[in-house]
């Protein structure tokens, strides 16, 4: 596995080495310099290059804090591809969960949604252990960005009923226009398990024609035999029905003019 010197491209191992020189220490050593420092002196360029190889590369264990803190200070970087980039570094890297967590955590609050697409995701491969980034996944359900919401309900369910505080906006997700979304959305909600039937209950109750068919399949699944439960899909059924009924006489309506100006 190469130094970490040895992962920086060109112009980034020169850089290094000027900077090591200048503060009185070898060429080609880099265990004390400042990943601020460096990233002062990188081009962007240079910068996307360093981040895409400690991805790629494997790396010695001392040299594993000083690539957190250059990952650290790449979430700051102005090109969103390198923030992109260093948070599927830091999700993979051979420091202690926690610490990824809380630099994953970071990222959920990036102005760039592929940023917070991508941490969503880190973080839900953490499964339990993210829990300290709870808070922010679950402010992730109200993301401007669609597939944030999607991914952000993904992670969540991958915590089980240590979910239990997302029911909220999990439930609110049953509404979106995508259906991905509502089913990720329902999936989550049968692993997080019987803490989310009042909600749901709740949400039937609406009669959401958008909502319904995913109340119904999870509520279902979580509590078939309760009785507040199997009446509230007994009258889901019935405005289903209803419903139904009336998008049949719209299309009656509209039938018979057709029907003439065929006939004549």
């Amino acid at each position: 596995m190469a130094p970490l010197h040895r992962l920086a491209p060109s112009g980034c191992e020169l850089q290094l080495d000027e900077w090591n020189s200048r503060h009185g220490r070898p060429s080609g050593r880099c265990f004390a310099f400042s990943a601020t420092v460096i990233m002062e002196q990188l081009t962007p360029q240079v910068m996307h290059k360093l981040v895409f190889t400690i991805l790629v590369h494997g790396l010695p264990d001392p040299q594993m804090p000083i690539a957190y803190e250059v990952l650290l200070e790449a979430l700051n970087h102005p090109n969103p591809q390198v923030r992109e980039l260093a948070v599927v570094a830091l999700a993979e890297l051979a420091v202690p969960p926690l610490k990824r967590v809380a630099a994953l955590a970071r990222a959920l609050r990036d102005p760039a949604a592929r940023v917070r697409r991508r941490a969503a995701r880190a973080l839900g491969d953490f499964g339990t252990q993210a829990a300290p980034a709870l808070p922010e996944l679950i402010a992730g359900l109200k993301d401007p960005d669609l597939s944030v919401r999607r991914d952000c309900a993904g992670a969540l369910g991958r915590f089980g009923p240590a979910a239990s505080p997302a029911i909220p906006g999990l439930v609110a997700l049953l509404s979106e226009p995508e259906t991905r979304c509502r089913v990720v959305a329902a999936t989550a909600l049968k692993r997080i398990g019987p803490a989310a039937v009042p909600a749901l209950l709740e949400k039937l109750r609406q009669n959401n024609p958008v909502a319904r068919p995913r109340c119904i399949a999870v509520l279902s699944y979580l509590a078939p035999d309760d009785p507040e439960v199997a009446e509230a899909l007994r009258e889901a059924e019935v405005y289903k029905a209803e419903d139904d009924d009336h998008a049949l006489s719209a299309t009656v309506v509209v039938c018979p003019p057709m029907v003439e100006a065929v006939a004549s």
